[in-house]
Protein backbone atom coordinates (compact mmCIF):
# COMPACT_ATOMS: atom_id res chain seq x y z
CA UNK A 1 0.00 0.00 0.00
CA UNK A 2 1.46 3.53 -0.73
CA UNK A 3 2.38 5.74 1.55
CA UNK A 4 3.00 9.04 0.06
CA UNK A 5 0.90 11.89 -1.87
CA UNK A 6 0.32 12.29 -5.52
CA UNK A 7 -0.57 16.19 -6.19
CA UNK A 8 -1.31 16.99 -9.67
CA UNK A 9 -1.20 21.30 -10.30
CA UNK A 10 -3.53 21.70 -13.38
CA UNK A 11 -3.87 24.26 -16.04
CA UNK A 12 -5.57 25.16 -19.37
CA UNK A 13 -3.06 26.15 -22.71
CA UNK A 14 -1.09 29.48 -21.71
CA UNK A 15 -1.18 29.04 -17.90
CA UNK A 16 2.45 27.20 -17.86
CA UNK A 17 4.15 30.45 -16.23
CA UNK A 18 1.93 30.18 -13.19
CA UNK A 19 1.65 26.72 -13.05
CA UNK A 20 5.09 26.09 -13.11
CA UNK A 21 5.65 29.00 -10.58
CA UNK A 22 3.50 27.28 -8.13
CA UNK A 23 5.09 23.96 -8.65
CA UNK A 24 8.49 25.30 -8.16
CA UNK A 25 7.22 27.13 -4.69
CA UNK A 26 5.53 24.34 -3.55
CA UNK A 27 8.35 22.10 -4.09
CA UNK A 28 10.84 24.46 -2.18
CA UNK A 29 8.29 25.08 0.56
CA UNK A 30 7.45 21.53 1.57
CA UNK A 31 11.22 20.25 1.22
CA UNK A 32 11.83 23.30 3.78
CA UNK A 33 8.81 21.48 5.99
CA UNK A 34 11.49 18.30 6.15
CA UNK A 35 8.87 16.40 3.11
CA UNK A 36 10.80 14.34 0.75
CA UNK A 37 9.62 15.77 -2.78
CA UNK A 38 10.07 14.04 -6.45
CA UNK A 39 8.54 16.15 -9.51
CA UNK A 40 6.90 14.65 -12.93
CA UNK A 41 4.98 16.42 -15.96
CA UNK A 42 2.72 15.43 -19.02
CA UNK A 43 4.86 15.24 -22.32
CA UNK A 44 3.51 17.76 -23.50
CA UNK A 45 4.84 20.24 -20.69
CA UNK A 46 7.81 22.29 -21.16
CA UNK A 47 8.29 20.93 -17.47
CA UNK A 48 9.08 17.93 -19.35
CA UNK A 49 12.70 18.99 -20.54
CA UNK A 50 13.65 21.20 -17.01
CA UNK A 51 13.38 17.50 -15.48
CA UNK A 52 15.30 15.81 -17.88
CA UNK A 53 12.72 13.81 -19.00
CA UNK A 54 12.27 14.98 -22.25
CA UNK A 55 11.06 12.42 -24.92
CA UNK A 56 13.03 10.35 -27.08
CA UNK A 57 10.63 10.78 -30.19
CA UNK A 58 10.59 14.55 -30.56
CA UNK A 59 6.80 14.06 -30.45
CA UNK A 60 5.27 16.34 -32.55
CA UNK A 61 2.58 17.76 -29.91
CA UNK A 62 -0.58 19.97 -31.47
CA UNK A 63 -0.61 18.15 -34.78
CA UNK A 64 -3.04 15.58 -34.38
CA UNK A 65 -5.01 15.32 -30.90
CA UNK A 66 -5.51 11.44 -31.35
CA UNK A 67 -2.01 10.86 -31.67
CA UNK A 68 -1.60 13.27 -28.96
CA UNK A 69 -3.75 11.56 -26.43
CA UNK A 70 -2.30 7.94 -26.91
CA UNK A 71 1.30 8.73 -27.11
CA UNK A 72 0.66 10.87 -23.29
CA UNK A 73 -0.90 7.67 -22.44
CA UNK A 74 2.01 5.74 -23.24
CA UNK A 75 4.38 8.13 -21.65
CA UNK A 76 2.01 8.71 -18.60
CA UNK A 77 2.21 4.87 -17.80
CA UNK A 78 6.10 4.85 -18.33
CA UNK A 79 6.68 7.85 -15.66
CA UNK A 80 3.27 6.79 -13.20
CA UNK A 81 5.34 2.95 -12.70
CA UNK A 82 8.95 4.62 -12.95
CA UNK A 83 8.58 7.66 -10.78
CA UNK A 84 5.25 8.03 -9.14
CA UNK A 85 4.73 4.79 -8.29
CA UNK A 86 8.58 3.77 -6.36
CA UNK A 87 8.11 7.90 -4.67
CA UNK A 88 4.94 7.20 -3.12
CA UNK A 89 6.20 3.80 -1.61
CA UNK A 90 8.92 5.42 -0.15
CA UNK A 91 6.20 7.75 1.06
CA UNK A 92 7.69 10.61 -0.59
CA UNK A 93 5.38 13.60 -2.33
CA UNK A 94 5.21 13.22 -6.48
CA UNK A 95 4.50 16.61 -7.30
CA UNK A 96 3.09 16.46 -11.30
CA UNK A 97 2.88 18.96 -13.89
CA UNK A 98 -0.58 18.26 -15.06
CA UNK A 99 -1.91 14.55 -15.75
CA UNK A 100 -4.95 13.35 -17.25
CA UNK A 101 -6.86 16.34 -17.48
CA UNK A 102 -4.76 18.21 -19.10
CA UNK A 103 -5.09 14.97 -21.95
CA UNK A 104 -8.85 15.10 -21.60
CA UNK A 105 -9.31 18.65 -22.18
CA UNK A 106 -7.13 18.80 -25.10
CA UNK A 107 -9.37 15.99 -26.76
CA UNK A 108 -12.23 17.38 -26.07
CA UNK A 109 -11.66 21.09 -27.55
CA UNK A 110 -10.76 19.34 -30.31
CA UNK A 111 -13.95 17.93 -30.96
CA UNK A 112 -13.87 14.10 -29.68
CA UNK A 113 -16.02 14.22 -27.67
CA UNK A 114 -18.71 11.35 -29.17
CA UNK A 115 -16.80 8.49 -27.29
CA UNK A 116 -15.44 10.62 -24.59
CA UNK A 117 -16.24 7.78 -22.21
CA UNK A 118 -14.03 5.70 -23.97
CA UNK A 119 -11.35 8.00 -23.81
CA UNK A 120 -11.76 8.50 -19.90
CA UNK A 121 -11.40 4.75 -19.97
CA UNK A 122 -7.95 4.64 -21.86
CA UNK A 123 -7.02 7.01 -19.51
CA UNK A 124 -7.61 5.13 -16.78
CA UNK A 125 -5.36 2.05 -18.47
CA UNK A 126 -3.00 4.52 -18.66
CA UNK A 127 -2.56 5.19 -15.39
CA UNK A 128 -2.72 1.33 -14.44
CA UNK A 129 -5.78 0.41 -13.89
CA UNK A 130 -5.84 -2.91 -16.34
CA UNK A 131 -2.64 -3.81 -13.62
CA UNK A 132 -4.35 -3.39 -10.42
CA UNK A 133 -2.00 -0.72 -9.37
CA UNK A 134 -4.08 2.04 -10.62
CA UNK A 135 -2.66 5.09 -9.22
CA UNK A 136 -5.27 8.32 -8.92
CA UNK A 137 -4.36 11.80 -7.46
CA UNK A 138 -4.83 12.57 -3.64
CA UNK A 139 -5.44 16.57 -4.79
CA UNK A 140 -5.98 18.36 -7.82
CA UNK A 141 -4.99 21.90 -7.70
CA UNK A 142 -6.13 23.66 -11.13
CA UNK A 143 -4.35 27.12 -11.34
CA UNK A 144 -7.25 29.08 -12.85
CA UNK A 145 -5.97 31.62 -15.26
CA UNK A 146 -8.79 33.38 -17.19
CA UNK A 147 -9.09 32.60 -21.14
CA UNK A 148 -8.16 36.01 -21.94
CA UNK A 149 -5.38 36.34 -20.52
CA UNK A 150 -3.71 32.59 -21.15
CA UNK A 151 -5.02 33.95 -24.79
CA UNK A 152 -3.10 36.61 -25.54
CA UNK A 153 -0.06 34.96 -24.06
CA UNK A 154 -0.26 31.82 -26.38
CA UNK A 155 -1.55 33.41 -29.39
CA UNK A 156 0.13 37.40 -28.80
CA UNK A 157 3.29 36.79 -27.21
CA UNK A 158 4.47 33.33 -28.33
CA UNK A 159 2.81 33.56 -31.73
CA UNK A 160 0.72 30.01 -31.86
CA UNK A 161 -2.04 30.02 -32.79
CA UNK A 162 -5.40 27.63 -32.17
CA UNK A 163 -8.25 27.17 -34.42
CA UNK A 164 -11.15 29.24 -32.88
CA UNK A 165 -9.03 31.33 -31.02
CA UNK A 166 -10.60 32.85 -27.43
CA UNK A 167 -13.05 30.17 -27.75
CA UNK A 168 -10.48 27.43 -27.75
CA UNK A 169 -9.21 28.68 -24.49
CA UNK A 170 -12.74 29.68 -22.74
CA UNK A 171 -14.02 26.04 -23.34
CA UNK A 172 -11.09 24.98 -22.70
CA UNK A 173 -11.13 26.41 -18.78
CA UNK A 174 -15.42 24.97 -18.97
CA UNK A 175 -13.91 22.07 -19.59
CA UNK A 176 -11.46 22.08 -16.27
CA UNK A 177 -14.10 23.65 -14.41
CA UNK A 178 -16.32 20.96 -14.60
CA UNK A 179 -14.36 17.90 -14.83
CA UNK A 180 -11.72 18.71 -11.80
CA UNK A 181 -13.98 17.17 -9.33
CA UNK A 182 -13.84 13.69 -10.78
CA UNK A 183 -10.24 14.08 -9.61
CA UNK A 184 -10.42 15.79 -5.78
CA UNK A 185 -9.95 18.93 -7.41
CA UNK A 186 -9.81 22.22 -5.98
CA UNK A 187 -10.01 25.85 -8.05
CA UNK A 188 -7.51 28.36 -7.22
CA UNK A 189 -7.89 31.74 -9.01
CA UNK A 190 -4.59 32.95 -10.49
CA UNK A 191 -5.06 35.81 -12.87
CA UNK A 192 -1.97 37.95 -13.14
CA UNK A 193 -2.71 40.49 -10.83
CA UNK A 194 -2.79 38.44 -8.35
CA UNK A 195 0.09 37.94 -6.02
CA UNK A 196 2.04 35.10 -6.35
CA UNK A 197 2.87 34.65 -3.19
CA UNK A 198 -0.82 34.43 -2.66
CA UNK A 199 -1.44 31.50 -4.89
CA UNK A 200 1.51 29.82 -3.26
CA UNK A 201 0.34 30.34 0.06
CA UNK A 202 -4.01 29.14 -0.85
CA UNK A 203 -1.99 26.51 -3.22
CA UNK A 204 0.04 24.95 0.08
CA UNK A 205 -2.87 25.30 2.31
CA UNK A 206 -4.13 22.54 0.07
CA UNK A 207 -1.75 20.72 -0.14
CA UNK A 208 -0.84 20.95 4.10
CA UNK A 209 -4.31 19.48 4.46
CA UNK A 210 -3.86 16.51 2.96
CA UNK A 211 -0.70 15.26 4.82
Amino acid sequence: MRKGKFIVIEGISGSGQQVKAAIVALHKALVELKYDVVECANPDSGRVKELGMASMLNWPFGKNARADFMFEGAVRTEIFKNIVEPALQQDKIVLCKQSSISSLANAWVSGYTKHFDVLRHLDKISRGFLFEDEIYPDLTIFIDVPAEEAHERVEDVLQIHHEGGLEYYQQMRDFYLKEIHRWRGVRVDAPTDRDPDEITAEALALVKAIL
